[in-house]
Order: C-alpha cells, then sequence, then structure tokens
C-alpha cells in the first residue's frame, strides 16, 4: 500500500468501515510509515475532540411529523 491509498483509508478506519483485509493492510503501512502513523494519530485525536464537543439538538416534533409524512407522501 502506498501513502495515497492509506490516506484514503484513515477516515474509514477511524469509523470502523473497512474490510479486515483493508484494515490489515492499512495497520501494515502504518507500523512502516512514521508519516502515515502520525497523520492517521492526528485524525483520530481530531474526531476525538469533534465527537466530544459536538452539541446535539433535539428536532422539534413537529419538524419530524413533517419530515416523516413528507416521505410517505414521496414514497
Amino acid at each position: 500500500m502506498n501513502c495515497n491509498k492509506a490516506t484514503v483509508l484513515m477516515s474509514a478506519a477511524i469509523d470502523g468501515e473497512l474490510t479486515a483485509i483493508e484494515t490489515d493492510e492499512l495497520a501494515f503501512h502504518l507500523e512502516n510509515c512514521p508519516e502515515c502513523r502520525s497523520e492517521f494519530q492526528d485524525a483520530k485525536n481530531t474526531k476525538i475532540i469533534i465527537r466530544e464537543r459536538i452539541v446535539r439538538v433535539k428536532a422539534p416534533k413537529t419538524l419530524v411529523e413533517t419530515i416523516v409524512r413528507l416521505t410517505n407522501v414521496i414514497s
């Protein structure tokens, strides 16, 4: 695996979206490439910060009902 492919897979890896083969290939690359390993760690840290600081807002019941109603009309 080259660095370009590793970079493409990093976000999916952090989200747990890689196949077992892709996970193994990326892990092998990260073991042997300090630059990508550092970039991967930075990406993981960024994702942790975002998850900790995100503010979740509950949608008003009327909005949810409207979306459900419109979805049913479109289907």
